[in-house]
Protein backbone atom coordinates (compact mmCIF):
# COMPACT_ATOMS: atom_id res chain seq x y z
CA UNK A 1 0.00 0.00 0.00
CA UNK A 2 0.83 3.79 -0.74
CA UNK A 3 0.01 6.82 0.50
CA UNK A 4 -0.38 10.86 -0.29
CA UNK A 5 -2.56 13.38 0.44
CA UNK A 6 -4.07 14.04 -2.58
CA UNK A 7 -4.10 11.48 -5.35
CA UNK A 8 -4.76 13.41 -9.19
CA UNK A 9 -5.71 11.09 -12.02
CA UNK A 10 -4.23 12.55 -15.51
CA UNK A 11 -1.32 13.55 -16.67
CA UNK A 12 -2.57 16.41 -18.72
CA UNK A 13 -2.82 20.36 -18.19
CA UNK A 14 -5.55 19.74 -16.13
CA UNK A 15 -3.97 17.32 -13.67
CA UNK A 16 -0.47 19.42 -14.10
CA UNK A 17 -1.88 22.57 -13.27
CA UNK A 18 -3.72 21.71 -10.38
CA UNK A 19 -1.09 19.82 -8.96
CA UNK A 20 1.37 23.10 -9.61
CA UNK A 21 -1.24 24.73 -7.61
CA UNK A 22 -1.09 22.42 -4.30
CA UNK A 23 2.64 22.66 -4.48
CA UNK A 24 2.10 26.82 -4.19
CA UNK A 25 -0.09 26.83 -1.39
CA UNK A 26 1.08 24.06 0.65
CA UNK A 27 4.82 21.90 -0.32
CA UNK A 28 3.99 19.34 2.62
CA UNK A 29 0.61 18.26 0.91
CA UNK A 30 2.22 14.97 -0.56
CA UNK A 31 1.23 14.36 -4.61
CA UNK A 32 0.91 11.43 -6.18
CA UNK A 33 0.11 12.21 -10.37
CA UNK A 34 -0.99 9.04 -12.42
CA UNK A 35 -1.01 9.16 -15.86
CA UNK A 36 -2.26 6.67 -17.77
CA UNK A 37 -1.39 8.57 -21.41
CA UNK A 38 -3.49 9.28 -24.24
CA UNK A 39 -3.97 13.27 -23.83
CA UNK A 40 -3.46 16.16 -26.23
CA UNK A 41 -2.60 19.12 -23.68
CA UNK A 42 0.98 19.33 -25.49
CA UNK A 43 -1.16 19.48 -29.17
CA UNK A 44 -3.17 22.88 -27.40
CA UNK A 45 -1.85 25.65 -29.54
CA UNK A 46 -3.78 28.13 -27.53
CA UNK A 47 -6.95 29.27 -25.73
CA UNK A 48 -10.02 31.77 -25.18
CA UNK A 49 -8.85 35.41 -23.80
CA UNK A 50 -10.68 38.69 -24.15
CA UNK A 51 -7.94 40.73 -24.48
CA UNK A 52 -8.37 42.88 -27.80
CA UNK A 53 -11.39 45.54 -27.89
CA UNK A 54 -13.93 45.48 -28.31
CA UNK A 55 -13.54 42.08 -26.73
CA UNK A 56 -14.51 41.76 -23.18
CA UNK A 57 -15.52 38.65 -20.46
CA UNK A 58 -18.63 39.75 -20.72
CA UNK A 59 -18.76 39.17 -24.32
CA UNK A 60 -16.98 36.63 -23.89
CA UNK A 61 -19.59 34.55 -21.23
CA UNK A 62 -22.41 35.49 -23.72
CA UNK A 63 -20.69 34.24 -26.59
CA UNK A 64 -20.08 30.77 -24.40
CA UNK A 65 -23.51 31.22 -23.64
CA UNK A 66 -24.87 30.92 -27.09
CA UNK A 67 -23.06 27.82 -28.41
CA UNK A 68 -23.79 25.81 -24.52
CA UNK A 69 -27.55 26.40 -26.58
CA UNK A 70 -28.87 26.68 -23.12
CA UNK A 71 -27.67 24.03 -21.18
CA UNK A 72 -24.34 25.53 -20.13
CA UNK A 73 -24.31 25.76 -16.33
CA UNK A 74 -23.89 29.92 -15.79
CA UNK A 75 -21.90 29.62 -12.70
CA UNK A 76 -19.17 27.76 -14.34
CA UNK A 77 -18.94 29.93 -17.42
CA UNK A 78 -18.70 32.97 -15.31
CA UNK A 79 -15.77 31.39 -13.71
CA UNK A 80 -14.10 30.83 -17.44
CA UNK A 81 -14.85 34.12 -18.19
CA UNK A 82 -13.70 35.94 -15.17
CA UNK A 83 -10.85 33.94 -15.00
CA UNK A 84 -9.59 34.01 -18.55
CA UNK A 85 -7.01 36.70 -18.59
CA UNK A 86 -5.68 36.63 -14.98
CA UNK A 87 -5.12 33.15 -16.29
CA UNK A 88 -3.02 34.63 -19.54
CA UNK A 89 -0.74 36.94 -17.28
CA UNK A 90 0.01 34.35 -14.73
CA UNK A 91 1.25 32.74 -17.83
CA UNK A 92 3.19 35.45 -19.03
CA UNK A 93 4.95 35.82 -15.71
CA UNK A 94 5.79 31.79 -16.15
CA UNK A 95 7.83 33.05 -19.27
CA UNK A 96 5.23 31.87 -22.40
CA UNK A 97 6.01 34.31 -24.69
CA UNK A 98 2.45 34.73 -26.39
CA UNK A 99 2.44 36.44 -30.22
CA UNK A 100 1.72 39.62 -30.73
CA UNK A 101 0.96 42.32 -34.14
CA UNK A 102 3.47 44.85 -35.04
CA UNK A 103 1.53 47.24 -32.87
CA UNK A 104 1.82 45.59 -29.98
CA UNK A 105 -1.74 44.04 -29.37
CA UNK A 106 -1.87 40.37 -29.24
CA UNK A 107 -2.35 38.23 -32.45
CA UNK A 108 -5.78 36.12 -31.99
CA UNK A 109 -7.16 33.70 -33.60
CA UNK A 110 -10.57 34.06 -35.15
CA UNK A 111 -12.60 30.54 -33.69
CA UNK A 112 -15.78 29.41 -35.09
CA UNK A 113 -18.63 30.35 -33.64
CA UNK A 114 -16.62 33.82 -31.48
CA UNK A 115 -17.83 37.06 -32.07
CA UNK A 116 -14.79 38.51 -32.69
CA UNK A 117 -11.02 37.02 -32.12
CA UNK A 118 -9.92 35.69 -29.02
CA UNK A 119 -7.60 32.76 -28.73
CA UNK A 120 -4.41 33.86 -27.66
CA UNK A 121 -1.16 31.29 -28.55
CA UNK A 122 2.80 31.27 -28.84
CA UNK A 123 3.00 29.57 -31.94
CA UNK A 124 0.91 26.34 -31.84
CA UNK A 125 2.68 24.77 -28.98
CA UNK A 126 1.23 27.02 -26.15
CA UNK A 127 0.21 23.55 -24.19
CA UNK A 128 3.32 22.20 -24.82
CA UNK A 129 5.32 25.05 -23.41
CA UNK A 130 3.01 25.56 -20.23
CA UNK A 131 3.62 21.62 -19.28
CA UNK A 132 7.65 21.60 -19.61
CA UNK A 133 6.83 25.21 -17.03
CA UNK A 134 5.13 23.16 -14.60
CA UNK A 135 7.26 20.48 -14.14
CA UNK A 136 4.92 18.17 -13.06
CA UNK A 137 6.36 15.03 -12.15
CA UNK A 138 3.86 11.67 -13.19
CA UNK A 139 4.06 7.97 -12.83
CA UNK A 140 2.46 5.43 -15.71
CA UNK A 141 -0.19 4.01 -13.39
CA UNK A 142 -4.37 3.50 -13.76
CA UNK A 143 -6.44 3.86 -11.56
CA UNK A 144 -9.44 1.60 -11.98
CA UNK A 145 -11.55 1.75 -8.90
CA UNK A 146 -12.04 4.58 -5.83
CA UNK A 147 -12.81 3.22 -2.41
CA UNK A 148 -15.22 5.55 -1.03
CA UNK A 149 -17.18 5.40 2.23
CA UNK A 150 -19.97 7.23 4.59
CA UNK A 151 -17.23 10.26 5.31
CA UNK A 152 -15.73 10.46 1.66
CA UNK A 153 -13.13 9.44 -0.73
CA UNK A 154 -10.24 6.98 1.25
CA UNK A 155 -7.91 6.08 -1.40
CA UNK A 156 -7.99 4.34 -4.74
CA UNK A 157 -6.99 0.76 -6.52
CA UNK A 158 -4.35 0.80 -9.22
CA UNK A 159 -4.97 -1.72 -12.39
CA UNK A 160 -1.98 -3.99 -11.07
CA UNK A 161 -3.86 -4.35 -7.36
CA UNK A 162 -2.17 -1.96 -5.27
CA UNK A 163 -4.13 0.58 -3.16
CA UNK A 164 -3.12 4.05 -2.62
CA UNK A 165 -4.77 5.62 0.56
CA UNK A 166 -5.31 9.23 0.44
CA UNK A 167 -7.36 12.39 1.96
CA UNK A 168 -8.58 13.57 -1.74
CA UNK A 169 -8.53 12.61 -5.55
CA UNK A 170 -8.72 14.91 -8.06
CA UNK A 171 -10.10 13.04 -11.65
CA UNK A 172 -8.45 15.15 -14.58
CA UNK A 173 -7.91 12.10 -17.16
CA UNK A 174 -9.86 12.80 -19.87
CA UNK A 175 -13.53 12.71 -21.55
CA UNK A 176 -13.89 9.56 -23.53
CA UNK A 177 -14.73 10.24 -27.53
CA UNK A 178 -12.24 7.56 -27.86
CA UNK A 179 -15.00 5.05 -27.73
CA UNK A 180 -15.78 6.12 -31.29
CA UNK A 181 -14.21 4.05 -34.45
CA UNK A 182 -13.55 7.69 -35.95
CA UNK A 183 -11.98 9.73 -33.62
CA UNK A 184 -9.41 12.49 -33.23
CA UNK A 185 -8.66 10.79 -29.62
CA UNK A 186 -6.39 8.22 -28.21
CA UNK A 187 -8.10 5.05 -27.35
CA UNK A 188 -6.96 5.33 -23.71
CA UNK A 189 -9.52 7.29 -23.70
CA UNK A 190 -12.72 6.10 -22.79
CA UNK A 191 -14.10 7.30 -19.96
CA UNK A 192 -12.25 6.37 -17.13
CA UNK A 193 -12.83 9.14 -14.76
CA UNK A 194 -16.57 9.19 -15.46
CA UNK A 195 -16.66 5.27 -14.36
CA UNK A 196 -14.66 6.22 -11.38
CA UNK A 197 -17.07 8.76 -10.57
CA UNK A 198 -20.14 6.62 -11.38
CA UNK A 199 -19.08 3.30 -9.62
CA UNK A 200 -18.07 5.87 -6.37
CA UNK A 201 -21.61 7.08 -6.19
CA UNK A 202 -20.99 10.27 -8.14
CA UNK A 203 -23.23 11.99 -10.67
CA UNK A 204 -23.09 12.55 -14.68
CA UNK A 205 -24.30 15.43 -16.47
CA UNK A 206 -25.11 15.81 -20.22
CA UNK A 207 -23.05 12.68 -21.03
CA UNK A 208 -24.80 12.83 -24.42
CA UNK A 209 -23.45 15.84 -25.56
CA UNK A 210 -20.53 15.22 -27.73
CA UNK A 211 -18.94 17.59 -30.14
CA UNK A 212 -17.55 16.16 -33.29
CA UNK A 213 -14.91 17.97 -34.86
CA UNK A 214 -16.26 18.83 -38.77
CA UNK A 215 -12.99 18.43 -40.62
CA UNK A 216 -11.07 15.38 -39.72
CA UNK A 217 -9.04 13.56 -42.56
CA UNK A 218 -10.41 10.16 -44.21
CA UNK A 219 -7.79 11.15 -46.88
CA UNK A 220 -4.74 11.13 -47.54
CA UNK A 221 -5.06 7.56 -45.87
CA UNK A 222 -1.63 7.85 -43.92
CA UNK A 223 -3.60 11.48 -41.78
CA UNK A 224 -6.72 9.48 -41.51
CA UNK A 225 -8.05 10.43 -38.27
CA UNK A 226 -5.93 14.19 -37.83
CA UNK A 227 -7.89 17.03 -37.34
CA UNK A 228 -7.59 20.04 -39.80
CA UNK A 229 -8.17 23.44 -38.01
CA UNK A 230 -11.06 25.24 -39.10
CA UNK A 231 -9.85 28.35 -38.09
CA UNK A 232 -8.04 28.04 -41.46
CA UNK A 233 -11.55 29.29 -42.91
CA UNK A 234 -11.25 32.34 -41.92
CA UNK A 235 -8.46 32.83 -43.91
CA UNK A 236 -9.10 31.79 -47.47
CA UNK A 237 -9.72 28.18 -47.13
CA UNK A 238 -12.69 26.18 -48.62
CA UNK A 239 -14.83 23.31 -48.11
CA UNK A 240 -16.18 21.39 -51.13
CA UNK A 241 -18.22 18.96 -52.53
CA UNK A 242 -17.71 16.43 -55.10
CA UNK A 243 -19.41 18.60 -57.50
CA UNK A 244 -16.51 21.45 -56.61
CA UNK A 245 -19.84 23.15 -55.00
CA UNK A 246 -18.52 25.43 -51.56
CA UNK A 247 -20.50 24.29 -48.93
CA UNK A 248 -20.50 28.07 -47.31
CA UNK A 249 -22.33 31.06 -49.51
CA UNK A 250 -19.66 33.92 -50.30
CA UNK A 251 -19.71 36.64 -47.00
CA UNK A 252 -21.19 34.08 -45.29
CA UNK A 253 -20.23 33.73 -41.07
CA UNK A 254 -17.99 30.48 -40.59
CA UNK A 255 -20.62 28.72 -38.19
CA UNK A 256 -20.21 27.23 -34.92
CA UNK A 257 -18.55 23.31 -35.26
CA UNK A 258 -22.21 21.80 -34.59
CA UNK A 259 -23.54 23.54 -37.30
CA UNK A 260 -20.64 23.04 -39.76
CA UNK A 261 -20.62 19.22 -38.78
CA UNK A 262 -24.16 19.04 -39.70
CA UNK A 263 -24.12 20.42 -42.72
CA UNK A 264 -20.82 18.39 -44.31
CA UNK A 265 -22.48 14.78 -42.93
CA UNK A 266 -25.91 16.49 -45.14
CA UNK A 267 -23.55 16.60 -48.19
CA UNK A 268 -22.14 13.50 -47.94
CA UNK A 269 -25.43 11.22 -47.16
CA UNK A 270 -27.22 13.01 -49.70
CA UNK A 271 -24.22 11.55 -52.33
CA UNK A 272 -22.29 14.55 -52.85
CA UNK A 273 -19.12 13.71 -50.67
CA UNK A 274 -15.55 13.19 -52.57
CA UNK A 275 -14.35 9.80 -53.55
CA UNK A 276 -13.34 8.76 -50.11
CA UNK A 277 -16.71 9.35 -48.32
CA UNK A 278 -15.69 12.93 -46.88
CA UNK A 279 -15.63 16.61 -47.98
CA UNK A 280 -12.30 18.32 -49.70
CA UNK A 281 -11.00 20.73 -47.60
CA UNK A 282 -9.33 23.25 -50.01
CA UNK A 283 -6.14 25.65 -49.38
CA UNK A 284 -5.53 27.14 -52.58
CA UNK A 285 -6.74 30.39 -51.86
CA UNK A 286 -4.89 30.84 -48.31
CA UNK A 287 -2.16 33.15 -48.24
CA UNK A 288 0.84 30.62 -47.27
CA UNK A 289 3.24 33.52 -45.85
CA UNK A 290 0.16 34.50 -43.16
CA UNK A 291 -0.54 30.61 -42.65
CA UNK A 292 3.07 30.03 -41.73
CA UNK A 293 3.37 32.92 -39.42
CA UNK A 294 0.19 32.30 -37.36
CA UNK A 295 0.81 28.48 -37.86
CA UNK A 296 4.51 27.66 -37.91
CA UNK A 297 4.08 23.89 -36.53
CA UNK A 298 1.20 22.99 -39.09
CA UNK A 299 2.96 25.08 -42.29
CA UNK A 300 6.06 22.60 -41.36
CA UNK A 301 3.69 19.67 -41.63
CA UNK A 302 1.91 20.66 -44.25
CA UNK A 303 5.00 21.64 -46.78
CA UNK A 304 5.97 17.29 -46.09
CA UNK A 305 2.78 16.57 -47.63
CA UNK A 306 2.88 18.65 -50.65
CA UNK A 307 5.71 20.84 -52.59
CA UNK A 308 3.59 23.53 -52.77
CA UNK A 309 1.45 24.42 -49.87
CA UNK A 310 -1.22 25.86 -52.47
CA UNK A 311 -1.92 22.64 -53.88
CA UNK A 312 -3.04 21.10 -50.62
CA UNK A 313 -6.37 19.70 -50.37
CA UNK A 314 -7.66 17.23 -47.90
CA UNK A 315 -10.69 15.17 -47.57
CA UNK A 316 -11.95 15.28 -44.49
CA UNK A 317 -15.29 14.60 -42.29
CA UNK A 318 -16.51 14.88 -38.90
CA UNK A 319 -15.37 12.75 -35.62
CA UNK A 320 -15.56 12.43 -32.00
CA UNK A 321 -13.79 15.15 -30.73
CA UNK A 322 -14.51 16.59 -27.09
CA UNK A 323 -16.87 15.04 -24.60
CA UNK A 324 -18.95 17.86 -23.12
CA UNK A 325 -20.52 16.24 -20.76
CA UNK A 326 -18.98 14.44 -17.88
CA UNK A 327 -18.87 14.71 -13.88
CA UNK A 328 -21.28 16.99 -12.44
CA UNK A 329 -19.45 19.84 -10.47
CA UNK A 330 -19.66 23.04 -8.82
CA UNK A 331 -17.72 26.02 -9.53
CA UNK A 332 -14.62 24.96 -7.19
CA UNK A 333 -14.81 21.60 -9.00
CA UNK A 334 -15.62 19.46 -5.73
CA UNK A 335 -18.67 16.63 -6.54
CA UNK A 336 -21.69 15.10 -4.65
CA UNK A 337 -19.04 13.23 -2.79
CA UNK A 338 -16.81 15.01 -0.48
CA UNK A 339 -13.04 14.34 -1.10
CA UNK A 340 -13.75 13.62 -5.07
CA UNK A 341 -13.29 16.90 -7.42
CA UNK A 342 -12.93 16.84 -11.25
CA UNK A 343 -11.63 19.24 -14.13
CA UNK A 344 -10.87 19.40 -17.56
CA UNK A 345 -12.66 17.42 -19.78
CA UNK A 346 -13.65 14.66 -17.47
CA UNK A 347 -15.67 16.90 -15.85
CA UNK A 348 -19.33 18.31 -17.50
CA UNK A 349 -21.45 21.18 -17.61
CA UNK A 350 -19.44 24.30 -18.99
CA UNK A 351 -19.71 23.27 -22.94
CA UNK A 352 -23.54 22.85 -23.00
CA UNK A 353 -24.30 21.53 -26.39
CA UNK A 354 -21.43 22.88 -28.36
CA UNK A 355 -18.46 24.33 -27.32
CA UNK A 356 -16.52 27.30 -28.47
CA UNK A 357 -12.86 26.94 -29.94
CA UNK A 358 -10.23 27.56 -27.84
CA UNK A 359 -12.32 27.23 -24.28
CA UNK A 360 -11.42 23.73 -24.13
CA UNK A 361 -7.39 25.09 -23.55
CA UNK A 362 -8.79 27.80 -21.32
CA UNK A 363 -10.67 25.24 -19.15
CA UNK A 364 -8.13 22.71 -18.36
CA UNK A 365 -5.82 25.97 -17.07
CA UNK A 366 -8.57 27.67 -15.24
CA UNK A 367 -10.41 24.68 -13.56
CA UNK A 368 -7.18 22.65 -13.19
CA UNK A 369 -5.84 25.76 -10.56
CA UNK A 370 -9.23 25.83 -8.56
CA UNK A 371 -9.42 22.10 -8.29
CA UNK A 372 -5.72 21.92 -6.85
CA UNK A 373 -6.71 25.18 -4.73
CA UNK A 374 -10.21 23.19 -3.41
CA UNK A 375 -8.33 19.49 -2.73
CA UNK A 376 -5.55 21.34 -0.91
CA UNK A 377 -8.17 23.01 1.50
CA UNK A 378 -9.96 19.85 2.29
CA UNK A 379 -6.57 17.49 2.50
CA UNK A 380 -5.52 20.15 4.65
CA UNK A 381 -8.92 19.88 7.44
CA UNK A 382 -9.66 16.03 6.97
CA UNK A 383 -7.63 12.91 7.83
CA UNK A 384 -7.02 10.00 5.81
CA UNK A 385 -8.57 7.17 8.11
CA UNK A 386 -9.99 4.18 6.82
CA UNK A 387 -8.91 1.05 5.38
CA UNK A 388 -9.09 -0.54 1.63
CA UNK A 389 -10.35 -3.62 0.59
CA UNK A 390 -7.54 -6.17 -0.30
CA UNK A 391 -10.13 -8.10 -1.76
CA UNK A 392 -11.18 -5.52 -4.54
CA UNK A 393 -10.80 -7.33 -8.48
CA UNK A 394 -11.01 -4.77 -11.06
CA UNK A 395 -13.99 -6.20 -13.77
CA UNK A 396 -11.80 -5.88 -17.76
CA UNK A 397 -14.08 -5.45 -20.39
CA UNK A 398 -14.32 -8.53 -22.90
CA UNK A 399 -11.79 -8.61 -25.63
CA UNK A 400 -15.08 -8.01 -28.38
CA UNK A 401 -16.75 -5.35 -25.90
CA UNK A 402 -14.37 -2.23 -27.43
CA UNK A 403 -14.93 -3.21 -31.40
CA UNK A 404 -18.94 -3.89 -31.02
CA UNK A 405 -18.92 -0.06 -29.05
CA UNK A 406 -17.37 1.49 -31.74
CA UNK A 407 -18.95 0.14 -34.28
CA UNK A 408 -21.92 0.97 -32.56
CA UNK A 409 -21.29 4.08 -31.71
CA UNK A 410 -19.79 5.39 -35.08
CA UNK A 411 -22.98 4.02 -36.66
CA UNK A 412 -25.98 5.65 -34.41
CA UNK A 413 -24.32 8.45 -33.06
CA UNK A 414 -22.89 11.74 -34.72
CA UNK A 415 -24.40 15.21 -35.24
CA UNK A 416 -27.38 14.19 -37.38
CA UNK A 417 -28.87 11.21 -35.37
CA UNK A 418 -32.34 11.34 -35.37
CA UNK A 419 -34.81 9.85 -31.66
CA UNK A 420 -35.06 6.59 -33.87
CA UNK A 421 -31.34 5.99 -34.59
CA UNK A 422 -30.38 7.05 -30.87
CA UNK A 423 -33.05 4.59 -29.83
CA UNK A 424 -32.18 2.17 -31.81
CA UNK A 425 -28.20 2.63 -30.88
CA UNK A 426 -29.46 2.38 -26.82
CA UNK A 427 -31.20 -1.05 -27.19
CA UNK A 428 -28.27 -2.31 -29.33
CA UNK A 429 -25.96 -0.93 -26.17
CA UNK A 430 -27.80 -3.49 -24.09
CA UNK A 431 -26.66 -5.78 -25.41
CA UNK A 432 -23.10 -5.24 -25.76
CA UNK A 433 -20.58 -7.56 -23.74
CA UNK A 434 -21.89 -7.05 -20.06
CA UNK A 435 -19.29 -4.54 -18.30
CA UNK A 436 -19.15 -1.67 -16.23
CA UNK A 437 -18.20 0.33 -19.16
CA UNK A 438 -21.72 -0.71 -20.91
CA UNK A 439 -23.67 1.25 -18.64
CA UNK A 440 -21.46 4.71 -19.91
CA UNK A 441 -22.73 3.61 -23.12
CA UNK A 442 -26.19 3.40 -22.47
CA UNK A 443 -26.57 6.63 -20.36
CA UNK A 444 -25.18 8.67 -23.70
CA UNK A 445 -27.52 7.33 -25.74
CA UNK A 446 -30.46 7.88 -23.10
CA UNK A 447 -29.57 11.35 -22.34
CA UNK A 448 -28.68 12.34 -26.24
CA UNK A 449 -32.03 11.05 -26.51
CA UNK A 450 -33.70 13.41 -24.46
CA UNK A 451 -31.90 16.24 -25.58
CA UNK A 452 -33.58 15.65 -28.81
CA UNK A 453 -36.73 15.75 -27.21
CA UNK A 454 -35.88 19.27 -25.75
Amino acid sequence: MRECDILIVGGGLAGCCAAAEIRDLDPALRLLTADAGGGASSEIMGFSAPVNPPDSPELFRQDTLRSGGGFSDPDLVRVLAERAIPELERLIRMGIVFDRTPDGRFDTVNAVGSSCPRVVHSGTTTGKQVLERLRVRTEPIRIVHLFVDAEGVRGAWCENGEFIRCKAVILAGGGFAGLWKFSTWSKNLRGDCALLALEAGGELRDPGFVQFEPTVTVHPARLSGFPVITTVLHEGAKLRNGRGESLLAPGETVPRKRELAERILREIRAGRGGPHGGILYDFRDVDEAAFARKYPEYHARFQRLSPRFNDLCFEVRPGAHTTLGGIRIAPDTSTRIPGLFAAGEAAGGLHGRDRLGGNAGLEVLVFGRIAGHSAAHYAATHSSAGNGSAAFSPVSEPADFFPAAAELLDRRFDPLSSREELELGYREALALPECPRRELIRRIFEHAISAVAR
